[in-house]
């Protein structure tokens, strides 16, 4: 494990920033774990678009139209 860590754990120790750079090359060198990432980033995001767009609608279709509250308005002086 540590012959798997060294090059990361050196990074880090020696470099200003060393966490960004190890970080950087652990992505570099295991690029199915950024495709893993984006699939679960891709998936998350579409459910919460898709919550935020029932919710929109939902609400759309329980408020008055813009439209009949100006209705209203003028109708109610008059």
């Amino acid at each position: 494990m540590m012959q798997r860590l060294g090059p990361y754990v050196l990074l880090e120790v020696v470099l200003p920033g060393g966490t960004l750079f190890a970080l950087l090359l652990f992505l570099y060198r295991n690029p199915a774990v950024i495709r893993a990432y984006a699939t679960r980033a891709r998936e998350a995001s579409a459910g919460a678009l898709a919550g935020v767009r029932a919710f929109v609608a939902e609400r759309a279709a329980s408020t008055p139209s813009f439209t009949k509250g100006i209705e209203r308005a003028v109708r109610a002086p008059g």
